[in-house]
């Protein structure tokens, strides 16, 4: 029974105490392995590194950065859980009021753009010793992205930090065979030569297999050729085995190598087995906390990738879309530890992993760890034959987890794939979620209903969700249980116009309650869906794509929730502006509120004014991409 936690170090233990690797990052410090410097920080340790964690710094002046002294090795930065704009920023470019993250859920205890910030003052700190930058952010901006709050094409974070390697992915191998390589004082051609590592150079290799991306001065310059240079890059990262990637920038080059072997079971279980405390430290309780830990304190992580292929998601280009699962002895292990807890109340909040019910399955043609082709989803446009799609081993593992004395209850609180779902071979796990792991509601996101936009999403059609909610009833009524099917929906995406937005709408009528979870588009590093938002193109079928912006993206977002009584004048006053007198009555009826006789109490939101998250209009219209405007009047 774990009755006092302990942490990685945040302070030297004695004067002359010295660490091998120093760990900067955005996030308070949580010990946890659902936190990227956490998970890392442990690993290292395992393998005989002293390491400690410096958490969110000041990053004003290098003071900070010098307080545990000169690392042997390295410094190792990142920007936190999430890249630091996302954390920051709303889709509209607006400052968020929390942050998850933060002690007390304070807003300001990181830098924009972190990654580069923390970089820049390491530097500062100790000249000297290298900086190697790891996380999302940096994984996912390694080479010439879009910036969304910025709204223009920067270059790798590489280059902007000055950094001197960059590990990419689930960072666990790359980062102890440098942290060896260093150790045993290896040259930089040898260090080179890991996979899983980025890194600049003026002499980038060559080759036949080699993937020469055009230069990021190029591509920053229009959309047109940020397409272009999109499109070879998805490409290449949809291979089997992803190629050795290069692009110039000025008079250097970002050599991307190709991804680190994923761990094996194993090696899962024995990274999960670590010592984590899964606290943050004191001093933080008197702050208030950290929000960021509470829904996950009792989790576990079953597997890791996902192969659905959602071009608005990032997991394919961090994570990878191999699924490696645990074994289920080395999670039932962890189950029971958890339960040993003198803190544990009796419920594991999620058994889960990107896609909960992905455990267990995968390509039977590969590996467990590995893609047999270069589809970007094993789902859509239709389940691939070559996918073993049993729910049986997440099946087992949820009835022993259930098992486990101390253990009250074993949710799933993951995201599930409603049509992995739909397939005989998961229609009795289904059943036993709904009869003993979901606590009332169960969360799928079938994200809209617009074809056009769903295929440009990578999301099955809309008909698959139906025929999934028909199955939930059904189940619903023989278990004879209180649960409710709660979809979570998504607006202004690339290639949903306003009738798409109108048929969300009626089919969040349809839905019989109101749609609570509901989330704006936001435009990524590294992702499909981004390609779509800056360009006005798909870089895969290379058709226009509409791009809901200004007042457009505004109105999908009120329409989703429409019920809302905020919403209500917003919507009318659009939907008159631009003649779908027919949408209002089907939302409110015959007699909807006409906004001639509302005048005097109309909400319509001006630009900048607050919405009801806390999103605000933009601050500017944006044009680009054929979006419809209301006519005047």
């Amino acid at each position: 029974m774990l009755s006092v936690a302990s942490f990685l170090p945040e302070f030297p233990a004695c004067p002359g105490d010295s660490f091998d690797v120093v760990l900067v990052t955005g996030d308070a410090y949580v010990d946890h392995p659902s936190f990227g410097a956490a998970v890392i920080g442990r690993h290292l340790e395992a393998q005989g590194f002293r390491v400690g964690i410096l958490a969110q710094p000041d990053w004003r002046s290098a003071d900070e950065f010098r307080r545990l002294g000169r690392p042997r090795l390295f410094f190792g930065v990142t920007a936190g859980n999430l890249d630091s704009m996302v954390a920051h920023y709303t889709p509209d470019r607006h400052r968020r009021i929390k942050d998850a993250y933060s002690p007390g859920g304070r807003p300001d205890q990181r830098p924009d753009h972190a990654t580069v910030v923390y970089a820049q003052r390491c530097r500062e700190a100790y000249p000297d010793v290298p900086v190697v930058l790891g996380g999302i952010e940096a994984s996912l901006r390694r080479l010439a992205h879009y910036d969304y709050v910025q709204e223009k094409v920067r270059g790798s974070v590489l280059v902007d930090a000055k950094a001197d390697y960059l590990v990419y992915g689930m960072g666990e191998r790359a980062v102890t065979e440098l942290a060896e390589g260093f150790a045993a004082g290896r040259s930089r051609e040898e260090l080179a030569e890991i996979r899983g590592l980025a890194y600049r150079t003026a002499r980038p290799p060559q080759g036949e297999s080699i993937v020469e991306l055009p230069s990021f001065e190029a591509v920053a310059r229009e959309p047109g050729a940020f397409l272009a240079y999109f499109r070879r890059l998805y490409d290449a990262l949809q291979e089997p085995v992803t190629p050795p990637i290069v692009q110039p920038h000025g008079a250097q080059s970002v050599v991307v190598n190709p991804p680190a072997e994923p761990l094996s079971v194993r090696e899962l279980d024995a990274l999960y087995r670590l010592p984590f405390a899964r606290a943050c430290p004191p001093r933080y309780e008197e702050l208030g906390g950290v929000p960021a830990l509470e829904p996950v304190r009792f989790s576990v992580v079953t597997h890791r990738g996902c192969y659905g292929g959602c071009s608005f998601c990032a997991l394919s280009a961090h994570q990878g879309k191999a699924v490696v699962s645990r074994s289920a002895e080395g999670i039932l292990a962890e189950v029971r530890s958890l339960a040993a807890r003198s803190d544990f109340r009796g419920t594991i909040q999620d058994l889960g992993g990107p896609t909960a019910n992905m455990y267990g399955t995968g390509c039977r043609k590969a590996a467990p760890g590995q893609v047999a082709c270069s589809r970007p989803s094993c789902l859509v446009p239709d389940v691939c034959p070559q996918l073993d799609t049993s729910g049986l081993p997440f099946l087992e593992v949820l009835r022993a987890a259930r098992k486990v004395h101390g253990v009250k209850h074993a949710f799933v609180a993951s995201g599930l794939r409603h049509d992995l779902l739909l397939l005989p071979g998961q229609r009795r796990l289904l059943r036993e979620l709904m009869q003993h792991h979901v606590g009332g509601h169960l969360k799928v996101a079938p994200e809209h209903v617009g074809s056009r936009g769903l295929r440009l999403m990578g999301k099955p059609y809309a008909r698959k969700f139906r025929e999934f909610r028909d199955l939930f009833e059904t189940l619903r009524g023989e278990l004879g249980k209180e649960i409710y099917l709660v979809p979570y929906l998504m607006t202004g995406h690339p290639g949903c116009d306003l009738r798409d937005a109108i048929d969300l709408a009626l089919f969040a009528s349809e839905l019989g309650h109101f749609a609570e979870q509901v989330q704006d588009f936001t435009p990524t590093p590294m992702t499909r869906s981004t390609c779509q938002f800056w360009t006005g193109r798909d870089p895969v079928s290379d058709e226009e794509v509409c791009v809901p912006r200004g007042w457009e993206k505004q109105l999908q977002r009120a329409l989703a929730q429409y019920r809302d009584p905020r919403n209500r004048d917003f919507i009318v006053r659009s939907l008159e502006r631009a003649g779908r007198t027919d949408a209002l009555r089907s939302l409110y009826g015959a007699r909807y509120p006409r906004t001639e006789t509302r005048r005097a109490h109309t909400t319509e939101r001006r630009p900048g004014q607050r919405l009801r998250d806390g999103a605000a209009t933009p601050r500017k219209p944006l044009s680009r991409g054929k979006t419809p405007r209301p006519p005047k009047g």
